[in-house]
């Protein structure tokens, strides 16, 4: 059992766009994407990759290690028998081979658009997304950048408005990034797609520079976790240095837990006189206490400061 695209994907490349041909078509290098069409063209060798097999031979154990550590099922695609025994092997079940043998994905509004997933899965907030797994020697912005064309791309051929990475960054897991599609670079995606498409169904070369690269919008920023220490110690002292509003952040925060308790007590309270109050009552005072009620029964209760506060 040896990885690589079969003869039939082969086949399928010279019928269609496939998402190898976004960040082509986002740079304006149509004739990139026209070459591959013509007769005689042959696709680089790259079983001699080492990058490129690193990634094709840990894309199960990626996306079966995702699965796992979200608790998010993958649907993984593969129409390679050893990809799928090694994700059969770690994720305890089936691939969606049956469903999808040449893991094939043409888009319905755009069938000269087409892609080959990895597999499809939920983001942490419930919404579908493909998701396409990544062996990479850095992680960051750069690298969400540099796949974000096949990204969108796969996205707009399964009809999703989501696409998401699944990442190992040297010999490290990390949790997977997903992005929203922008609608914007969407629509120009699929606009320079059928320019692209008119040029190969004329037979026609276009020429050099046919349309200005577009880049791709900037991710979502990853946000983060500050886990600051409760005594001023050094890890506090280097967190203040790093984000110097932290220091009055803790203030609030050791206000809001220290009234925390009395604040939903009052608000109890002022829950309970809302219900008990019958509605014939307009007003009722008690010493700094004023609780009123207008003609449309909106219900105010204040209380007045003492003099020194």
């Amino acid at each position: 059992m040896t990885l690589g695209l079969s003869d039939a994907q082969k086949a399928e490349r010279k019928l269609r766009l496939h998402a190898g041909d976004a960040a082509s078509i986002m740079a304006g290098d149509y004739r990139a994407v026209w070459a591959r069409f013509q007769p005689g063209y042959v696709d680089d060798d790259l079983s001699g990759e080492f990058r490129v097999q690193l990634g094709s031979y840990t894309e199960p154990f990626n996306l079966a290690w995702t699965q796992a550590a979200t608790g998010r099922a993958i649907e993984y695609f593969s129409a390679n028998p050893l990809m799928r025994a090694v994700w059969e092997a770690i994720a305890g079940r089936p691939s969606t081979y049956e469903a999808n043998p040449e893991e094939l994905v043409i888009c319905k509004r755009h069938p000269f658009m087409a892609c080959n997933l990895d597999g499809m899965t939920t983001t942490p907030e419930g919404h579908r997304s493909v998701i396409d797994a990544k062996h990479v020697g850095r992680s960051g912005e750069a690298e969400i950048l540099r796949y974000t064309p096949a990204g969108v791309w796969q996205a707009t051929c399964a009809g999703t408005d989501w696409w998401g990475l699944s990442i190992i960054c040297g010999n490290k897991w990390e949790p997977p990034v997903f992005q929203a599609v922008d609608p914007l670079y969407q629509a120009e995606m699929i606009a320079r797609a059928t320019e692209c498409w008119g040029y190969i169904e004329r037979g026609e070369e276009p020429p050099e520079a046919e349309a200005a690269p577009v880049l791709a919008p900037k991710p979502t920023p990853k946000l983060r976790s500050l886990h600051v220490p409760v005594e001023e110690d050094e890890v506090y002292e280097a967190m203040v240095r790093q984000d110097n509003w932290l220091s009055e952040a803790r203030d609030h925060i050791r206000a809001i837990i220290g009234t925390d308790a009395a604040a939903k007590v009052n608000a109890i309270h002022r829950n309970d006189m809302k219900t008990l109050v019958p509605p014939d009552v307009g007003e009722i005072t008690l010493g700094r206490y004023k609780f009123n009620r207008s003609k449309a029964d909106a219900i105010t209760q204040t209380v007045k400061k003492l003099e020194d506060e």
